[in-house]
Parts: C-alpha cells; sequence; structure tokens
C-alpha cells in the first residue's frame, strides 16, 4: 500500500515538473498511436503521430498526421531495404488506433519534426527497412525531436504497441497527458 501511495506520488511529481518544464506557449500537441495488425483492412502494424494544436506564431491551425512505410507490399521488404512513404491516416483510422500518450511541442520543434518528416518521406537515403528504419525508429526519433527520452532496442523494433509503451515507461509524466 506504502509502495503504490509513493509510486503515484512520484508518478504526480514527474507529471508536474514535465508541465512545467515546457514552454508555456507551446500549443502543438504531438500524440503517438500504434496499431495492431488488421486482417480486415489488409495492415500489418503500425506506429504513428499526429500533430494538432494552433500555432503561436501565425496562429495557423495544425492536424497532420505522418505514419513510416514501405512504399512497397512485395514481399522482399522482409529481406532488404525498400523504398519508403509517409502514410497520411483517416480519421477513423486514428480513432481506432491505440492511443498512447501526447506532449506539447513550441512552435521551433513543429518545425523541426515537419522539416524530419520531408527528410524521411523524400531522402531516397532513408529507405524503409523492417528491423533498422520502420515506423517504430520514426515514431521513436520524432519522440526524441519532442524532448522524450527514446531508445532503440532491437527486441522492439517491430512492435510498435510495445515500444510505445516503453518510451511511456522512460517518461512516466506523458502517459497522464488525455488523448486531443
Amino acid at each position: 500500500m506504502v509502495r503504490r501511495n509513493l509510486r503515484s506520488l512520484a508518478v504526480f511529481v514527474v507529471m508536474i515538473v514535465g508541465v512545467l518544464a515546457e514552454p508555456a506557449s507551446a500549443k502543438v500537441y504531438v500524440s503517438f498511436y500504434s496499431v495492431q495488425t488488421s486482417f480486415t483492412r489488409l495492415r500489418s502494424v503500425h506506429a504513428f503521430v499526429t500533430l494538432k494544436g494552433t500555432l503561436d506564431s501565425d496562429g495557423r491551425t495544425i492536424e497532420e498526421n505522418y505514419g513510416f512505410s514501405a512504399k512497397t507490399s512485395d514481399p522482399s521488404f522482409l529481406f532488404r531495404s525498400v523504398p519508403q512513404t509517409m502514410l497520411i491516416e483517416k480519421p477513423d483510422y486514428i480513432q481506432r488506433a491505440n492511443y498512447h500518450f501526447s506532449v506539447p511541442v513550441s512552435d521551433e520543434t513543429y518545425h523541426k519534426i515537419v522539416k524530419e518528416v520531408q527528410t524521411w518521406w523524400h531522402d531516397p537515403t532513408y529507405q524503409w527497412n523492417i528491423d533498422k528504419r520502420n515506423c517504430v525508429t520514426f515514431v521513436g526519433v520524432v519522440a526524441q525531436m519532442s524532448g522524450l527520452k527514446a531508445d532503440f532496442p532491437p527486441k522492439l523494433m517491430r512492435k510498435p504497441r510495445n515500444y510505445l509503451d516503453h518510451i511511456a515507461e522512460l517518461n512516466p509524466g506523458v502517459a497522464v497527458l488525455p488523448a486531443p
């Protein structure tokens, strides 16, 4: 009982410190999602991010989402690097996905993330690879850019839900933020 109360207190303190450490003007939130395999929709496991809010600099409303993926469904992607793309998900797909956590970011960080998205999407040296550069590594990089601790354990690189749960464990305060 005492341990549970101490753990709850520790999570609360981390949450408060995290909120106080964030820039007060941040109005754009980066949210992290995972999807398990869907045979009915012919989709495999996936991780992606949404960016929602309003930019302080110009008042522009932001509602974007990005998920790094192989451009081909050819089985060769299991054995070699292949051309990449960014999947832009529809609202119903996002609603059915597993929401993990959200973090506020500054306008500057938002613009850096969008630039990184464009690099992953269009730079031919950023080919998709099932174990080295996939949707999981993409959301991990976005997490780091958002100010979160993120690492890349090889055993989690094909497990989006487990990976995002791992990131939440590395950053205890983020898991308590509600879905946007």
